[in-house]
């Protein structure tokens, strides 16, 4: 991503995407010119469905280029 200042994670274990709770939320550094990169390790984590919530920038836009989940 680019110019996320801060990311939460959120997670539903229902069928439906309902009942999200949170799971980690991380100030980004800034990285002037350079995609911001960040690994969460989340050991021994169900989840049916995440979202991704970007709470604050540090500027008006932002962009996300790829998001990778792994696991079985």
């Amino acid at each position: 991503c680019i110019l996320v200042r801060t990311l939460r994670i959120e997670r539903s274990v229902s069928e439906d995407p309902v009942g999200f709770e949170q799971c980690i939320e991380k100030d980004l550094q800034h990285t002037e010119g350079q995609l911001q990169m960040e690994e969460f390790s989340l050991p021994d984590f169900q989840a049916t469905y995440l979202r991704f919530i970007i709470k604050s920038a540090f500027d008006h836009f932002v962009s996300v280029h790829r998001v990778m989940a792994e696991g079985t």
